[in-house]
């Protein structure tokens, strides 16, 4: 059946469980194996898996991309960091997507779903695998980013984000105070973006910092505050490091950066 997580959170995410087997995310339009195989495999091995699967009369599956992957994360719970319901008897593994280590060719990404965060790590290794492929089509997009002055809107999600990141550092209280009393170009109701949303911002293919310096330019490879608390406590929260395009956890009392996004 239909299934709207969190309604209480911006972009909630949006699933539909009527097909057996798999999972159609109604926001990106991506159809997800809906449990994971329990064998362990190496990079090519994940590959492998997902090119030979035939599931719901469907068999142009293939392994996710980081962003892909990301995007069904649950940043307000821990093992497994998903919506259970929707995904029931995730393990609390790894789990190998398609993005190559721009800087470490023998490496990929994956994420890591008993915390929620994505990282690198050698294509020898064996993780989980959970197979995707595109439902709905999306309209392709020749330009990603509409740079303004002051904001950049994200084509591929629909985001505005701040352009120009303010010099001081926030606590994770004090980061939303500060989004939300910001007005540029106009537009007020700004809000520290969540985990998954300052996630789509890394750049794979870029250095420290990972995003794209053409719309963001002088971003610092710090760490970012997101608005998600850490398994929905109150003591600490997730931040985005742009050094290394990972995410963590910190207590709420520590002092970084934030972008705000609308």
């Amino acid at each position: 059946m239909p299934n709207s997580h969190l309604p209480g959170l911006p972009n909630p995410q949006s699933y539909d469980t009527r097909v057996p087997g798999v999972v159609l995310d109604q926001v990106t339009g991506l159809m997800w194996q809906q449990s994971a195989p329990g064998k362990l495999q190496t990079f090519i091995g994940a590959q492998r898996e997902c090119e030979r699967l035939s599931l719901a009369g469907y068999d142009d599956w293939r392994l996710p991309s980081r962003i892909e992957l990301v995007s069904i994360l649950d940043g307000t719970r821990t093992q497994p960091s998903i919506d259970v319901n929707t995904f029931p008897g995730t393990p609390s593994h790894w789990f190998w997507t398609s993005s190559p280590a721009v800087d470490a060719p023998n490496s990929a990404w994956y994420v890591y779903f008993y915390f929620g965060y994505p990282k690198i790590e050698e294509k020898r290794n064996r993780f989980s695998v959970r197979c995707v492929r595109t439902a709905v089509a999306r309209p392709a997009v020749p330009k990603r980013y509409d740079v303004q002055a002051e904001t950049v809107r994200d084509v591929a999600t629909g985001l505005t984000w701040q352009r120009a990141v303010p010099s001081g550092q926030f606590k994770f209280d004090a980061a939303r105070a500060y989004c939300a009393q910001l007005a540029l170009s106009g537009k007020k109701g700004w809000r520290v973006p969540t985990l998954t949303e300052l996630l789509t911002l890394i750049d794979e293919r870029a250095g420290s910092p990972m995003i794209d310096r053409g719309a963001f330019p002088n971003t610092p490879g710090e760490q970012f505050w997101t608005s998600t608390n850490f398994s929905g406590g109150r003591l600490e929260g997730w931040y985005v490091y742009f050094s290394h395009g990972d995410a963590l956890y910190d207590l709420v009392a520590s002092p970084y950066r934030v972008r705000c996004v609308i």
